[in-house]
């Protein structure tokens, strides 16, 4: 389980707390409980919003500064507006660091659900972004992703039409719904984050601070 404020080592779980807090599911997937969502992303409620509200950096040098001076090893990023481009590549084409996180992701589906691991990746899917005006290139290390991409190919019968239907979800969708990533750490890399998973909600938190929030 992931921790504010401590180290992730060496992966962190395909739920993390934070992760659970959106409610979310991947795309014409399923909840825990069966619950199907029909293609559509379940966005986080406004009180949901505030539990995560508080994790949030103004950008990416905040929370890497904050990661120098306090260790501190989580945190939320929102990417500028119509900064986004959703990109894939085989895994083969990553760099040898996104090749071992993604390997771990595998190990760790394997130990949560034996029965049921998630296969290998054959694809490796990267947000190319700016944030408070600086360009990042981020792959999305996240079960999320993978989970959708089985379900598009199942649903569309094809990885064409599968990563057609995921560029239209993650590139034109997801970014209109406050997109947020998650950001994390871990054990060999402690100054390294990488995305480790995606929030939205149809909630700007900035907007609730104006509003004074619920609480």
């Amino acid at each position: 389980m992931v921790a504010v404020g401590k180290r992730v080592a060496p992966l962190p779980p395909r739920r993390s707390r934070l992760a659970l807090l959106t409610h979310r599911a991947p795309p014409s997937g399923r909840t825990s409980d069966g619950e199907r969502f029909g293609g559509a992303h379940r966005l986080a409620r406004e009180s949901t919003v505030q539990l995560w509200k508080p994790f949030i950096a103004p950008s990416i040098k905040a929370l890497e500064d904050k990661n120098r001076a306090t260790e501190r090893s989580l945190g939320i990023i929102k990417p500028d507006p119509d900064s986004l481009k959703f990109k894939y590549r085989p895994t083969t084409q990553g760099n040898k660091n996104d090749q071992e996180i993604a390997e771990a992701v595998h190990q760790v589906s394997m130990l949560e659900d034996p029965l049921k691991p998630l296969e290998r990746a054959k694809y490796s899917f990267v947000y190319q972004y700016t944030c408070d005006g600086h360009p990042h290139r981020h792959q999305i290390h996240d079960w999320e992703v993978q989970t959708t991409f089985i379900n598009y190919r199942k649903r569309y019968g094809s990885e064409e039409e599968a990563l057609k239907m995921m560029t239209q979800e993650y590139q034109d969708y997801i970014p209109k719904r406050n997109l947020h990533f998650i950001l994390g750490t871990m054990a060999r890399h402690l100054r390294t984050f990488i995305v480790i998973g995606l929030l939205r909600s149809q909630y700007d938190p900035r907007e609730l601070d104006k509003q004074g929030g619920l609480f």
